[in-house]
């Protein structure tokens, strides 16, 4: 018990980090509150409306749609101004999306509010990164970088666990499921509102010279190839996960009868697992550094999504979605800070602009392709699952054959180091 509370201390306490990231994480709390609302209950919420799972995935792959036409402009728009109005404004807009989705009355117009909620948690994602890389410094960066990937998910187990408890009060009292779903998305709306508290008292650092991008497309170009290399892996991971992710909760609602409300359940304690995994990354870059500690969690993931593809028994089924969440996940604080440490101060937000880009088009794709191949066949999700085991183990192999090279180049120390050249 000495020893883990050693290691624990060692990750680095709250007070430690600036005033700005502080209350820069508290808004993303209340983001991930908003985000795990629509993300557990949305795909279930739609089925009870009566739509198919192909038109489910066209209004779920609208986030990502979202995504992926603002990732670049809003990479460009905080390469030269300040977060603060930024983050004030897409707090407002995916407010409002989220709180209005479910009252909307045809297919069109709830893809509509979907886009606008994913336009706007792009251009906050875009910001996370190259903000906390700026108000941070030296040894802190590995524990403020784990921690905010800790408290997005950390948040969405509220927002999970507390949706489904509104969900599970509101038809007990009136007996209709699908209102009391629409209630709870829309309370997702309201959370992502409760964000402007903090992000409207962000005093942020100034912009250093060499970090603002007069000249984005030029910067863009310089970097062409840099940018490529952490892209390719992140398009093959997106693209696996949005052909099958979106339909978990379906999947433990067809195959073992599991209610809303314990669909939200099995994401509470999910996002609670990842919680604790994020925590642990410093650990793990420090022991096998930056690109191996990624390629090892990812592959790490692979047999628990197989035994969630194969098995029929439910205890083995929530075991294997657990645990892959939880190896799977765990890479990204990695690559994250791998990705701000390479990059030149001018590139950081280009850098998670072109992430994000290529991460919106694999869940385009992957959601509307997954839904077909559903509604093909009964009880599919064995061929989704191991397409996208498939998709894991080629951005595991792309992952070590892009950016090993970076980090032997530069001879980056696991805990700090200089932009690999």
């Amino acid at each position: 018990m000495s020893n883990l509370r050693a290691r624990l201390g060692s990750f680095g306490g709250w007070s430690t980090f600036s005033l700005a990231a502080r209350r820069f994480l508290w808004g993303s709390a209340w983001m991930g509150i908003a985000w795990a609302i629509p993300w557990t209950l949305l795909p279930l919420y739609l089925h009870r409306r009566g739509y198919g799972e192909e038109e489910i995935g066209q209004v779920v792959s609208c986030d990502a749609l979202g995504k992926l036409c603002v990732a670049l402009p809003a990479a460009f728009l905080l390469a030269r101004s300040a977060t603060r109005p930024v983050l004030i404004a897409t707090s407002l807009a995916a407010g409002a999306a989220y709180a209005l989705l479910p009252w909307m009355p045809n297919l069109g117009l709830l893809m509509a509010c979907n886009l606008v909620a994913g336009l706007s948690f792009s251009v906050h994602f875009v910001a996370v990164a190259p903000f906390l890389f700026r108000h941070s410094q030296g040894a802190e960066r590995a524990s403020l970088f784990a921690l905010s990937e800790a408290v997005h998910t950390g948040a969405a187990v509220l927002g999970a666990w507390g949706g489904g408890r509104v969900v599970e009060a509101l038809v007990r009292q009136s007996g209709d499921e699908r209102r009391a779903l629409a209630w709870a998305l829309t309370l997702g709306g309201v959370a992502a509102l409760c964000s402007l508290f903090s992000y409207a008292r962000l005093a942020e650092r100034a912009i250093e010279v060499g970090e603002r991008a007069t000249r984005p497309l030029a910067v863009f170009w310089r970097e062409r190839v840099l940018l490529a290399r952490f892209a390719v892996p992140q398009f093959l991971i997106s693209g696996g996960a949005g052909l099958v992710i979106p339909f978990l909760g379906l999947y433990f609602q067809e195959r073992f009868g599991v209610a809303p409300a314990g669909v939200a359940d099995l994401n509470a304690v999910g996002w609670l697992l990842m919680t604790l995994g994020y925590l642990v990354t410093p650990f793990v870059t420090r022991r096998l550094g930056f690109v191996a500690g990624a390629v090892v969690l990812e592959l790490a993931s692979v047999p628990f999504f197989l035994l969630l593809a194969f098995t029929q028994h439910y205890a083995l089924a929530v075991t294997g979605f657990f645990v892959r969440g939880v190896l799977m996940n765990a890479a990204t604080p990695v690559i994250k800070n791998f990705s701000m440490r390479s990059n030149s101060p001018d590139a950081r937000s280009l850098q998670n602009g072109v992430t994000m880009l290529v991460g919106g088009l694999g869940w385009v794709v992957g959601p509307r392709l997954g839904g077909w191949l559903l509604e093909q066949s009964p009880d599919n999700y064995r061929v989704l699952m191991c397409t996208t085991v498939g998709f894991y183990v080629a951005a595991a192999a792309a992952t070590w054959w892009l950016l090993r090279p970076l980090e032997r180049a530069a001879s980056l120390a696991p805990v700090d180091g200089a932009r690999p050249r």
